[in-house]
């Protein structure tokens, strides 16, 4: 196989073949490792799951709202003034 052949088989890939031929050809250290969205979306959802443990439905109930409550600052014209 030549390089343009393995360049035409490369561009026929989708995004999760191309994800695992990246790790393939990088190195494996934490730095240059490249997370899929999924893959992200799963450690973030297990990160988040760790969190609740422990926590009474009450205590996650009153979490959830502290954090979707509307906050609206007040305006102050003095911060767009140069």
């Amino acid at each position: 196989m030549i390089f343009q052949d393995i360049l035409k088989a490369v561009a026929e890939l989708d995004e999760e073949e191309r994800q695992l031929l990246r790790r393939y050809l990088e190195p494996t250290s934490e730095k240059s490792y490249v997370l899929t969205p999924k893959e992200r979306m799963q450690r973030l959802n297990a990160a988040l799951d760790e969190m609740g443990d422990g926590l009474s439905q009450a205590q996650l109930q009153e979490m959830t709202a502290a954090m979707t409550e509307e906050y609206i600052e007040a305006w102050d014209e003095t911060e767009w003034i140069q």
